[in-house]
């Protein structure tokens, strides 16, 4: 058949890899995937989707696929445009740990140190025992930010302070010995940003200017609570179909973790370089992207045919409506970047994204 569900290719991928975050309720429409013989048959499967955002798919320096798409499901909305930024998420997490693995490299760190040695002014009981290692892979026990008291109600984000948010932080109670479990927590890169403030000689917003940003002139990348400007409206859907714009408060707490905002030029840009070398050294990256225990990415197969399956490398972001997804396929030089402002769903993201590799790298075009 020409259709297949999009929902059983994201399964077979997630089936494959350590997922970077589950998928959200209520939020993936019924539609299908396709194997798209031309623009047509992609225009009708983003249709189908009411997908808003923009695409990326390149092999080397040959651009593929470049599109923004814009969705008549919302009204009176600006259109999207190939410049237009999108806060990213939590593919935040891949850049700060590029960041701390390179501070592995140059031994101002060491993954198994504790957080007491790098941050002897965090009163948590867990100190001594969550090492960098431990942050990195989610693996610390300590939970995610909805465990904070109030975490949902708007008032309380918008009131914290630095000092209050990290009283809240260090409140926390583990969930399981560090290193025994996964649990995917933001603030186990909240406070990576911290041991790079403290380490990296320059604030965790300067590093990643100096060592990442400015080197491959990623110049529409930035952060949420510095550069907001020319971002797309977040529409977050509701179980009915309705649309909301909520706007995300106090984004400085999700510094270091789910901050940045970037377009899909940029996002190209970065997935290149990852495969080119130009990030990671070899030990980091066999730390990054260590099949079972990966660090702020996921490692899986992508089945593209029933002989024939490619190795993927990818992560995505959700944040109020926003949804984002990069996926390298290093054996064909390949990327692929989504970026989406009308919740359209992480299987639909990671299925689009898949059916989309499936397409131009599956076979020997």
């Amino acid at each position: 058949m020409k259709h297949r569900l999009i929902a059983t290719i994201a399964a077979a991928l997630l089936a494959s890899g350590c997922t970077a975050e589950l998928p959200a309720p209520d939020t993936h429409a019924t539609t299908h995937g396709v194997e798209f013989a031309d623009s047509s048959e992609l225009s009708t499967l983003l249709e189908e989707l009411s997908f808003s955002g923009t695409l990326i798919v390149s092999k080397g320096d040959d651009t593929l696929l470049r599109e923004a798409v814009n969705t008549s499901s919302i009204e009176d909305t600006t259109d999207i445009t190939l410049e237009t930024r999108f806060p990213i998420a939590s593919m935040t997490k891949s850049f700060t740990a590029a960041l701390v693995l390179t501070l592995v490299d140059e031994g101002k760190l060491g993954l198994d140190q504790t957080l007491a040695e790098l941050l002897p002014d965090f009163d948590a009981p867990y100190a001594d025992k969550v090492t960098v290692r431990h942050l990195l892979q989610n693996r610390s026990g300590i939970p995610h930010y909805i465990d904070i008291p109030g975490w949902f109600d708007n008032d309380v984000k918008r009131a914290f302070t630095d000092k209050s948010f990290m009283k809240a932080v260090e409140g926390l109670d583990l969930k399981f010995t560090p290193g025994s479990d996964y649990l995917y927590s933001n603030v186990n890169y909240f406070l990576l940003a911290l041991i790079i403030d403290r380490y990296s000689g320059m604030d965790y917003e300067a590093s990643l200017q100096k060592q990442i940003l400015d080197p491959l002139g990623m110049t529409a990348t930035g952060q949420l609570y510095q550069d907001p400007d020319g971002l797309a409206v977040n529409y977050l859907k509701h179980s009915d179909g309705t649309y909301e714009i909520i706007p995300v408060v106090n984004p400085v707490l999700f510094r270091g973790t789910a901050s940045m905002v970037s377009t899909a030029d940029d996002l190209n840009t970065w997935g290149h370089a990852v495969i080119d070398g130009k990030i990671y050294s070899e030990a980091a990256e066999a730390e990054a992207f260590h099949t079972d225990t990966p660090m702020a990415w996921t490692v899986a197969e992508l089945p593209v045919s029933e002989e024939q399956s490619v190795s993927v490398t990818y992560y995505n972001g959700r944040l109020i409506g926003y949804l984002s997804l990069i996926m390298l396929v290093p054996d064909e030089d390949g990327v692929v970047v989504i970026l989406n402002n009308n919740t359209v769903g992480y299987e639909n993201m990671i299925g689009l994204a898949a059916t989309l590799a499936t397409n131009y790298f599956g076979n020997e075009n």
